[in-house]
């Protein structure tokens, strides 16, 4: 009896052994999991960050320049409704007509007081920026030499698409794919 009351004395403390000695936490997965981000950095932050699509609309004043009427939330909700921004088109695609006379399709077609809508990609939670304050004029007296307003190249804004809606394209009766002439059964 003293040998089978050890057997199973001994069966118990062996299998009770090394599920409790053994066994890892969860808390030690985790542990090691964020040390190893630590040192190494997380994937989160290694990837930058995606660019949303505002879209600006508006009158065009030329050089680049849009008085933005309305747009999108991200253009509202970012208070550039009201305002002129300034808009690199050199990369930009120009869906306009050719109003200038020249071959091919520039920023020069857009005329002074066409309704557009600029796309651009920019950061979430972009914020137009504040308004420069309004200099006092010198007094006449002093020789100053004028000073040439310009917008400073960091409130440019990239833009990747413009369409001018007040002249768009034309299109040829050809490119439009007008229906052949279906052949005469008879």
């Amino acid at each position: 009896m003293i040998n089978r009351f050890l057997a199973v004395a001994l069966g118990a403390a062996i299998l009770a052994v090394p599920g409790t000695a053994l066994a890892k936490s969860d808390h030690a997965k985790k542990d090691k999991a964020s040390e190893k981000n630590h040192k190494h950095g997380s994937k989160h932050e290694s990837k930058p960050k995606k660019g949303k699509t505002y879209i600006f609309k508006g009158v065009y004043k030329g050089d680049g320049v849009v008085t933005v009427a309305k747009g999108n939330s991200r253009v509202r909700k970012g208070g550039y409704v009201g305002q002129d921004v300034t808009f690199d088109l050199s990369a930009a695609k120009l869906v306009v007509a050719d109003t200038d006379g020249v071959p091919g399709i520039t920023a020069a077609d857009v005329q002074a007081g066409d309704v557009v809508l600029v796309q651009v990609r920019l950061p979430r939670g972009t914020k137009a920026p504040a308004p420069a304050p309004v200099a006092e004029q010198p007094a006449a007296t002093e020789s100053t030499h004028p000073v040439a307003e310009e917008t400073p190249a960091s409130d440019v804004i990239k833009a990747r698409k413009l369409v001018d809606k007040t002249h768009p394209p034309v299109k040829d009766a050809d490119d439009e794919g007008e229906p052949a002439e279906a052949p005469h059964s008879e």
